[in-house]
């Protein structure tokens, strides 16, 4: 039978070989969490063993990661789990029992169309642990004061809720174990155990590189076809008038040579419940706009951001700003002079669908471009 370390491992692999860099620019973030751990029983081997108990415990990590914006992020953790020995076979025990670990995450964010700001993920972990027993005592009438180096893995199911653009809190649950680790009394007697911890901690994430770089945006599937489309106002022209076919052979020349664009064009990108960072989607639709921009010669391109009526009014003021400004930055990156494009902050005014205040809308975290 395959262990769980094996299982997870596998997992994790697989899940490695989804994700391409490619499909978005670098967004780095780093992080820290602390929490309580609780450690289930579990079988030392040999005479100088038998069932070991632990106290309740404490765990802490730190982490960087790198976000793939399209729901995956990868990351290494580097954490602390401290348990106390409470019985050994039985008998009272002293000490403790100290897993330093090493580990790379595979996490992945949950699109369920939430209308609030908490966001679900699920992630698994493989790596190596650094099992301590800290003056361990009584294994076989002798103390253990050894390590050894194993692997681990783990599972993680949890909820972010994002601040703002850059700062995310979260909770999680995480399911820990390593494999069997192997140990020597200080009387020189052998034995081995695992060690396995449910924990619960609580963290925050900063995410580095700003408002233009794109971000694992939550693009729910309802969403995704609306970060695609493009919003038409162009009616078609007029048929002309019997007036106009009096015109010169000259005059027709220059008009033909001209781009026959006279009406306004409106396109929309969407975007996650406080973020002001661009999915995949969202940067399609604008070098397809931008493309069409070129195509007709324009000099000028209006932005404006949006929001829902969810949150503070100032705060979603600045937002919609953001957003706007995410867009104005991705336009100059594809060649458009920074003095070409204006931008204008809606905040919550002018939704593209009516709500009730503080209430949470996808469709209306916006910013439309209109080519003039």
């Amino acid at each position: 039978m395959r262990s769980p370390i094996a299982s997870i491992a596998i997992v994790v692999c697989t899940s490695l070989t989804t994700v391409t860099p490619a499909q978005a620019a670098d967004t780095f973030y780093g992080g820290a969490a602390l929490g309580l751990s609780s450690s289930p029983d579990t079988k030392a081997s040999g005479t100088s063993g038998g069932t070991v108990q632990f106290d309740n415990s404490t765990v802490g990590a730190a982490f960087v990661g790198y976000d793939f914006a399209n729901n995956w992020h990868i990351e290494g953790e580097l954490s602390r789990r401290a348990a106390g020995l409470n019985t050994v076979a039985g008998t009272a025990a002293s000490g403790e029992t100290l897993v330093t670990s090493l580990m790379v995450n595979a996490i992945y964010d949950l699109d369920l169309d939430l209308d609030f700001a908490a966001k679900p993920y699920v992630g698994v972990g493989a790596g190596v642990s650094s099992v301590e027993m800290d003056n361990a005592t009584p294994f076989g009438g002798s103390t253990l004061n050894t390590s050894d180096t194993v692997g681990a893995v783990q599972a993680i199911v949890g909820i972010s809720y994002a601040l703002n653009d850059q700062i995310d809190l979260f909770t999680d649950y995480r399911y820990f174990t390593t494999a069997k680790a192997d140990f020597s009394t200080q009387n020189g007697a052998k034995t081995s155990m695992d060690y396995s911890a449910h924990s619960a901690m609580i963290g925050v994430k900063f995410s580095f590189g700003g408002a233009s770089t794109p971000h694992a945006l939550v693009a729910n599937k309802a969403d995704t076809s609306l970060q695609a489309e493009t919003s038409s106002l162009a009616a078609n022209q007029a048929e002309p008038s019997a007036g106009e076919s009096s015109k010169t052979e000259k005059d027709q020349e220059i008009a033909s040579a001209a781009p026959a664009y006279s009406a306004t064009e409106t396109y929309v990108v969407h975007f996650a419940l406080n973020k002001a960072d661009m999915s995949p989607e969202a940067v399609a639709v604008i070098e397809d706009v931008a493309a069409k921009a070129k195509a007709m010669q324009l000099i000028r391109i209006d932005l404006s951001g949006h929001t829902d009526s969810a949150g503070d009014a100032n705060y979603n003021l600045a937002l919609s700003k953001r957003r706007a400004e995410t867009v104005k930055t991705a336009f100059v990156a594809l060649g458009f002079q920074a003095s070409e494009i204006f931008i204008k902050a809606m905040g919550e005014a002018e939704p593209l669908i009516a709500t009730p205040d503080n209430a949470y809308q996808p469709k209306n975290r916006r910013v439309e471009i209109v080519l003039p």
